[in-house]
């Protein structure tokens, strides 16, 4: 009788489990990005320039499941960047330039979910934004602050561990594949850049989420 009752506990757990992934509709999730990136070039004596750069970032998203398989959503991105840059000039010097960069934009998404029981999901997304980006100069050189309007698309991987009802943890490999362009708004100038697998781990995010 003890065995029959375990075994009508386990399955009607099971099937809690199963019909809360299926009524589960939407997703909120909101992932942060806290990291530092270096880079240098030129002559490894030391007379090259060098890149420091600080980054903060927080991007919520909202997310409707059409079915098992395919969700779309929205998406809103705040980045906060700053920038010092190392200028060496052979036989002169060098000098830094320190710049701030904050990228504010918002867009739609798509995702499609390659495994999801409820517990554990694995999905690809794509998404497409526009904003504004705006960078000003804080020392070394003197100029203005220049605001561009902000174009970019992307391609994201990510997966969730569900561990309380809705609640959930989410992992994403951010830009796998990004495209980004920006064009001046008091100036004639456009620039635009493609990337593929560029950073990977430093592109990474942590965030929570919540289904309901």
């Amino acid at each position: 009788m003890k065995k029959l009752y375990i075994l009508v506990l386990v399955a009607c757990l099971l099937a809690t489990g199963r019909s809360y992934s299926q009524d589960s509709k939407f997703n909120i999730s909101v992932h942060t990005h806290l990291g530092t990136v270096k880079s240098s070039s030129g002559a490894s004596s030391g007379d090259g320039s060098t890149v420091k750069m600080k980054q903060f970032s927080i991007t919520p998203r909202a997310v409707f499941r059409i079915d098992n398989v395919w969700a779309v959503g929205a998406l809103y991105s705040y980045r906060n960047a700053e920038e010092r840059t190392y200028l060496a000039i052979p036989g002169v010097g060098g000098g830094n330039i320190d710049t701030k960069t904050i990228d504010q934009y918002a867009g739609a998404l798509v995702q499609t979910y390659l495994f999801d029981n409820g517990k554990f999901a694995a999905f690809l997304e794509l998404d497409g934004t526009m904003g504004t980006s705006k960078t000003e100069i804080l020392a070394g050189v003197n100029g203005t602050p220049t605001k561009s309007d902000l174009y970019s698309s992307a391609f994201h991987a990510g997966g969730r561990y569900t561990f309380f009802k809705g609640l959930g943890a989410e992992i994403r490999l951010n830009r796998l594949v990004s495209y980004r362009k920006l064009k001046g708004k008091e100036m004639d100038m456009e620039t635009s850049q493609f990337d593929l697998f560029n950073n990977i781990l430093n592109q990474a995010s942590l965030g929570l989420s919540y289904q309901f």
